[in-house]
């Protein structure tokens, strides 16, 4: 009787394995499920992170457990394999930058800096985060290395240079700055191997943004209407991508095909909703495209990221 039961377990043991094995690998050949990060406030609570899960319409927080948390967390930026996030907060008494893991777990500050810090950026190999911090009033550009902590000021004038962004090669730093012309923001690159400057386009411009690809440059043009519009790099020529009917001053961000982009937008004097618009149906028909909204809770969102697959 005793080998009958052992006979018994062992077959169910290995039953148990091949059963397991067998939805590992059909996990493994399943498309990745399409994921937000994002900060947010619902009910009138302060801004705290959350991930979303668009496929099974799940919102998790990753800051702010607690229900009526005094603290603001915002500006939130994915690492490039997805596992950590680093984000700004004003828990400290001070605009700072935190770092966590994927599920908000095992966070730190990432410098002891004082003065205001925000709009972190990973770099595309995840070894670098550009981030702004306020010198004497006006905004610089900084590089943190996560692995030595080392911090390097790659700006110093009396102008404001904002909204960072790794170019996909890494080698450069796009940016918005008054740097020719105190009070008109126009786009920039910082060359990393020289810090030499240089223009990207003439004219009023915020928040860029570049295509994984590499090919364009995303950018907000307008004042209260915005529009969207599309810098390509390859005949150094700008397109309006989408004609605005709706208020932003949000920075909006790419799939990683290339193929769209996501937004954050009032839909009233005090909600807004996340959006996102087809690349290729917009350049066609930039007065008619439709933006497909990503969210129904209705609540305040701001900086929509999709996790890195």
């Amino acid at each position: 009787m005793t080998r009958f039961w052992l006979r018994l377990m062992l077959r169910l043991i290995v039953v148990s394995i091949m059963i397991i094995a067998g939805a590992v690998t059909v996990g493994r050949g399943l498309p990745p499920e399409r994921e937000l990060l994002f900060s947010a406030s619902f009910k009138l609570a302060d801004l705290n992170i959350y991930r979303f899960n668009l496929d099974r319409q799940i919102t998790r927080s990753l800051t702010g457990m607690v229900i009526g948390s005094p603290f603001n967390d915002f500006l939130p930026d994915w690492s490039p394999d997805g596992q950590q996030v680093a984000y700004v907060s004003d828990r400290d008494g001070s605009y700072s930058i935190y770092l966590a893991d994927a599920h908000g777990n095992h966070t730190r500050r990432m410098t002891t800096d004082p003065t205001d810090e925000y709009a972190p950026t990973w770099s595309p190999d995840g070894r670098t985060i550009v981030y702004v911090n306020e010198q004497n009033g006006y905004p610089q550009l900084m590089l943190y290395d996560v692995q030595t902590d080392r911090v390097e000021q790659v700006t110093d004038n009396y102008r404001t240079h904002v909204s960072p962004v790794w170019a996909p090669d890494g080698e450069s730093i796009t940016f918005v700055s008054d740097l020719d012309e105190r009070w008109n923001t126009k786009i920039y690159s910082l060359d990393l191997a020289t810090r030499e400057i240089t223009p990207l386009r003439v004219g009023s411009a915020t928040d860029p943004v570049w295509s994984p690809d590499g090919r364009y440059l995303l950018y907000i043009g307008g004042i209260e209407k915005v529009n969207y519009y599309l810098w390509d790099s390859t005949t150094e020529q700008s397109a309006l991508l989408y004609e605005g009917s709706f208020i932003t001053n949000d920075m909006p961000d790419w799939s990683a095909d290339s193929r769209s982009i996501i937004y954050a937008a009032f839909v009233n004097g005090s909600d807004t909703h996340i959006y996102q618009l087809d690349v290729a149906e917009c350049l066609a028909a930039p007065a008619t495209c439709t933006p497909q909204p990503l969210t129904t809770l209705a609540g305040f969102y701001r900086t929509p990221r999709w996790r890195p697959q």
